[in-house]
């Protein structure tokens, strides 16, 4: 059986805003005046499994435009490209992610707010 990384989230919500405030056992991505809170499903990611995430993002104005991983070392992405579907009040599902190697990924979010683009990144390493 192969190994993967496990990624959870429990999305707190802001009390006044409906904006995502913390994470636990997950992943809360800031970036200038974007915050995404994002998880896997399912959680554990395995190599060669293909895997969704279920995003919110903050504040709801924040529009994701795109959902893609590379990996820098091996210069090459995914074999594979996500498809994107709002669910509306601030929350998106990128479907058809599939990480087909072991090493390391890096997770990228392209969100539009303001007539702006911002990229939010994360690493993972998978076993």
């Amino acid at each position: 059986m192969k190994r993967g990384a496990v990624l959870t989230l429990a999305l707190v919500a802001g009390a006044a805003s409906g904006c995502p405030a913390t994470a636990r056992d997950g992943d809360l991505l800031a970036e200038g005046t974007v915050t995404l809170a994002w998880r896997a499903a399912p959680a554990r990611i395995v190599v060669g499994t293909p895997f969704a995430l279920e995003i919110v993002a903050c504040p709801e104005d924040a529009r994701l435009v795109a959902v893609d991983a590379t990996m820098p070392e091996h210069r090459h992405g995914m074999n594979y490209k996500p498809s994107l579907k709002a669910l509306g009040g601030g929350r998106w599902r990128a479907d058809g992610l599939l990480w087909h190697m072991s090493g390391r990924w890096q997770l990228r979010f392209d969100v539009q707010r303001a007539g702006a683009t911002q990229t939010l990144t994360r690493d993972f390493t998978l076993p």
